[in-house]
């Protein structure tokens, strides 16, 4: 059974991966001289340059890949995620998704893994995460205007892709933390089933919940609940 959920996971993160790749290179708007002055604008948060789901969407490409970490960096087999996972915070689905396809979640987690990692993986971690991204879907939502961020992305390579890339990562965040939860053998209380399942913030609200994995290895299996 664990062989038919990998073999499934790594399928669909090659369909995500085929799908980005065949929206930047396809479908996405020209490349025009104004992505530099875009980026700087981004990075400075500049609302009367590019639109606040813009700039949303952008620092929550920082904020995913740091979940990205706090699953992967448990792995124990081949390839070492390090890389990867440190890649996608300036290339995205571009460099993470490749990972995910060749990994193999059926390889044990790691049994002692240093410091840095159990920081990164832990629910404090966890939290900081979700409310990062619940704060920037807070901002992007109440101050930005859908009209002109989607007038902004059909005349922007950078942002298009930008988008395409952050609806990708959601839908392999959302099955990297089931296959978590699997390799984990925790199982989900009623208080916490949907909260797990939201759009985006799910994930985050799982690394917030789920228990630290000296605490899983019990007769029993685990329960995530709030």
């Amino acid at each position: 059974m664990n062989g038919l959920a990998n073999l499934g996971e790594r399928l669909a993160y090659a369909v995500l991966w085929g799908a980005l790749l065949a929206f930047a290179l396809r479908l996405a708007p020209p490349a025009d001289a104004a992505t530099l002055g875009q980026i700087l604008a981004l990075l400075r948060a500049d609302t009367a340059r590019v639109d606040a789901l813009t700039i949303a969407i952008f620092n929550l490409l920082g904020v995913l890949p740091g979940a990205f970490l706090a699953l992967v960096l448990f792995d124990g087999g081949r390839p070492r995620p390090l890389p990867f996972a440190l890649g996608a915070f300036v290339l995205g689905g571009f460099v993470l998704l490749p990972y995910l396809i060749l990994r193999d979640t059926r390889a044990p987690l790691r049994s002692s893994p240093p410091l840095a990692v159990r920081a990164i993986g832990s629910r404090a971690a966890g939290w900081l995460l979700a409310l990062a991204a619940a704060g920037l879907l807070g901002f992007g939502l109440l101050a930005g205007h859908p009209l002109h961020y989607l007038e902004q992305a059909r005349g922007s390579l950078f942002i298009a892709t930008m988008s395409a890339d952050l609806l990708a990562l959601t839908a392999a965040l959302h099955l990297a933390a089931a296959a978590d939860r699997r390799r984990r053998d925790l199982r989900l209380a009623a208080n916490a089933a949907g909260l797990v399942r939201l759009p985006l913030l799910g994930p985050l609200l799982y690394l917030a919940l789920r228990p630290p994995l000296a605490g899983s290895a019990t007769a029993t299996s685990p329960v995530l609940s709030l």
